[in-house]
């Protein structure tokens, strides 16, 4: 069976709440991308239906993910909808930053797959452990308007792909190579801004 059958086939048994936290998903990174706040509700909605989407396929670090996006679009939200000399601007992260991100990300995923695992024994425990530590970071700096979140969103992405490979979740994956087109387009669009505002010496 090729490819195309093969998602073919899965578009055809996903439920219609899939389909639109798909869709909603789609939304929320295309609206990132143009740093329009309006990204929040639609990510709030798609990852409160990939919660269960996530709970049914028993990947339950990715289901406790989905919980915490949701509290951070809420978070997100508010802090987007600030203007004038409130409003957040885009930022870029120093090498120290990147340093701890990815050091206390990996420590953090060490320790919780030591616990995990003497309870959860799925053979991509600690991928899934991996994508969920990083992607809780990345959201916070998403939230903050951090220019290298595209970076890593990318990473994660990627990740995500063969973690999902394992579920036979084929329009997911789908999902996360959009994701990928669209994490370029977000870097490129934000790098504007950002050199934009700073030229102005805002």
């Amino acid at each position: 069976m090729t490819l195309w059958e093969l998602l073919l086939n899965q578009w055809q048994q996903q439920s219609l709440g899939e389909i639109f936290a798909v869709l909603l998903a789609v939304c929320y990174v295309w609206l990132a991308a143009q740093e329009s706040v309006w990204c929040w509700p639609a990510g709030f909605i798609s990852t409160f239906l990939f919660a269960y989407i996530y709970w049914d396929v028993m990947l339950v670090f990715q289901m406790l993910l989905n919980i915490y996006y949701m509290v951070m679009a809420i978070w997100g939200f508010i802090s987007w909808r600030k203007q004038g000399s409130e409003k957040l601007k885009i930022t870029r992260m120093r090498g120290i930053d990147h340093l701890l991100i990815i050091g206390s990300g990996a420590i953090v995923s060490c320790i919780v797959y030591l616990i995990a695992k003497q309870w959860l024994s799925y053979d991509s425990v600690f991928l899934d452990i991996m994508i969920t530590v990083f992607s809780l970071l990345t959201t916070y700096l998403t939230v903050v308007k951090k220019l290298e979140n595209w970076l890593y969103w990318s990473v994660i992405n990627v990740s995500s792909i063969f973690l999902l490979l394992d579920k036979q979740l084929y329009l997911t994956i789908v999902l996360m190579l959009i994701y990928l087109v669209l994490a370029g387009r977000g870097l490129f669009y934000w790098y504007h801004v950002y050199n934009r505002e700073n030229a102005h010496g805002s």
